[in-house]
């Protein structure tokens, strides 16, 4: 049965896009200057609008029924040509805004971008703020989908067609060693790399390594696995003090190189450049504060 937007109250979809946000009602309710008895009172009536509990109360939050995430997409659009047609002439001013971006990056990302994006940002606005979260694939995907999250960044466009990218660039991948690596002479060599053990870092959900998903004609690369960890922080105390080898970005080894006793050697194996990639969600389009800081990021050249 077609529903009768005269029958609809509009400002409901303002407190579905904040609960599908924050996935929390006391915080939705703050961002929306309203109490937490009114934010759930609008819940009710938009489970009665939609047929659809919508949200379910877990341990961390609301999660977002099926069909809310179905909504999600549209409900945000919708919301961001009424807000474009009630302020069509006014540019997005970080001078004058007290927003926080949200943006899905890992140890990689909180090292390497953020501090020139914070700067940058600084330079702009003395109120913007940006909060960073993991970047467990599945969990990104899903967080995008709802609006909780501005970008995401992956060595990988998305396959869904409700997610947008671009390329911020590509980023070399090497290899670093203790120095003095006993397999290691004048250059580090292939079969060095192979017979070397290795500090790999594991992919979410999954057995391969991120190296080896990078490299997709690469069945696999054979070595010698001595630990798996979850970020490329920890592989330069592990390698300092073993004969391990690791293989991480370039600027990520640079940042590890502060620590005198490491070396960065060129990737013997194949071409070591990979491409990296900004996500969102095709929702945002019409968002003139995401569409700005987005222009930020790709003005900083990174990974480039």
């Amino acid at each position: 049965m077609t529903a009768n937007l005269r029958n609809v109250d509009l400002n409901l979809l303002t407190v579905f896009d904040a609960v599908m946000r924050d996935g929390n009602l006391s915080l939705a309710a703050r961002t929306l200057g309203m109490s937490q008895p009114a934010v759930s009172n609008a819940v009710a009536r938009l489970r009665d609008t939609f047929d659809d509990p919508l949200f379910v109360r877990g341990r961390y939050g609301m999660t977002p029924t099926p069909r809310a995430t179905e909504l999600c997409g549209p409900i945000r659009e919708a919301l961001g040509i009424l807000q474009e047609t009630f302020d069509s002439t006014a540019a997005f001013d970080p001078a004058r805004s007290d927003r926080t971006f949200h943006l899905a990056m890992g140890d990689y990302g909180e090292l390497v971008l953020l501090p020139t994006l914070l700067r940058r940002i600084r330079e702009s606005g003395d109120s913007l703020s940006i909060h960073t979260h993991p970047d467990t694939e599945a969990d990104t995907v899903e967080r995008l989908e709802r609006s909780a999250l501005d970008f995401a960044f992956g060595y990988r466009p998305p396959d869904n067609e409700r997610l947008e990218s671009c390329p911020l660039g590509k980023e070399e991948i090497v290899v670093i060693a203790r120095k003095d690596h006993p397999r290691i002479g004048k250059h580090l060599t292939k079969k060095a790399y192979l017979e070397a053990r290795h500090i790999v870092l594991a992919q979410p959900d999954s057995n391969r390594t991120v190296l080896e998903s990078l490299w997709s004609q690469h069945d696999s690369i054979p070595r010698k696995v001595s630990a798996r960890v979850r970020q490329y922080a920890a592989m330069p105390g592990l390698v300092a003090q073993s004969d391990c080898m690791a293989t991480l970005p370039r600027r990520m080894a640079e940042f590890a190189a502060h620590n005198t006793s490491i070396e960065i050697h060129r990737l013997p194996i194949t071409s070591g450049r990979v491409s990296s990639f900004m996500i969102w969600h095709r929702s945002r389009e019409r968002d003139k504060g995401h569409a700005w800081l987005k222009d930020v990021i790709l003005s900083l050249g990174a990974n480039t």
